[in-house]
């Protein structure tokens, strides 16, 4: 008796249905890499849109074929001013041919990526700053475009600068009061001196450490044991007083100074546990 007669399927019969069978398969995996190549595009779409750092993409010869929102309202120019315009639109007139020569050679140099930092004009003549990558696209193992990112960053170098100058006025302010500032984090046990301390002072600290028991070696030992307590009684925040006493150090060249000191604790978020200990350091006096 023949079998497949049996069952109702000839040879042919079995041999398109595995055909079909496959070719269902082959369609399934086909319509799951097409959704998420679309899921994959919608989402690089998303990040493109609504990126705060301005992107381009432009072609070996320096068209732009595509930039972002953040890209036009960066250099202040619009879509039709940038998209298949030479990528220098966005320097002054006068920069323009150095940018080109830029762009040539970072383009066929072997270095696949780099950041810089530059100040830009934008199209109303103000000036930002800006950090500045690019990587390249490619195929075939052969750079076809080049993606562009750029960060505005002017804000944080004005904060920078800023702080370098905050920092200097500190600086001299303490110069000329003979004070030091001070920060003990308790947690880690490690005390940090602002930099105007005195040299011999800053070479105590470098040779025997910067721990709170290596500070008190300093303190004069009539004055050691009273500078301890005080301090205790404020990490143990006794009448909520910060801490405040006059000591003497003794300078490892043997120098002794009357320091006046003012401290304050800091405490974790549940204002239980003290975690800083902050404050100035001035000397009132000196013996030799």
């Amino acid at each position: 008796m023949d079998v497949f007669a049996s069952k109702g399927q000839s040879p042919a019969d079995r041999k398109r249905r595995r055909k079909n069978t496959q070719q269902g398969k082959q369609g399934t995996e086909q319509a799951q890499s097409e959704k998420s190549l679309l899921e994959s595009e919608q989402l690089f779409h998303a990040v493109w849109e609504a990126s705060s750092d301005a992107m381009a993409v432009s072609t070996a010869d320096g068209i732009v074929q595509a930039a972002n929102p953040a890209y036009y309202r960066l250099y202040g120019l619009s879509a039709e001013e940038v998209i298949g315009k030479d990528f220098s639109v966005i320097f002054p007139s006068e920069q323009r041919e150095w940018a080109k020569k830029l762009y040539n050679y970072v383009f066929s140099s072997s270095t696949s990526s780099s950041k810089f930092e530059d100040p830009v004009i934008r199209g109303d003549g103000t000036e930002r700053i800006v950090e500045a990558s690019y990587s390249f696209l490619m195929q075939d193992g052969k750079r076809i475009a080049m993606l562009s990112i750029i960060r505005d960053i002017t804000e944080r170098k004005k904060a920078e600068e800023n702080l370098r100058e905050s920092e200097l006025k500190l600086h001299l302010a303490l110069e000329a009061a003979h004070m030091i500032t001070w920060d003990w984090d308790i947690v880690r046990n490690c005390v940090q001196w602002s930099s105007n301390v005195e040299a011999p002072l800053k070479e105590f600290h470098q040779r025997r450490g910067a721990t709170y028991e290596a500070l008190l070696e300093l303190v004069h030992p009539e004055d050691r044991a009273m500078v301890n307590e005080e301090v205790q009684r404020a990490l143990r925040n006794e009448d909520e007083m910060d801490f405040k006493v006059k000591y003497r150090i003794i300078v490892p060249n043997g120098t002794i100074l009357w320091t006046m000191n003012h401290g304050q604790v800091l405490h974790d978020e549940d204002g239980g546990k003290p975690v800083r200990m902050i404050g100035v350091s001035m000397r009132i006096g000196k013996r030799e």
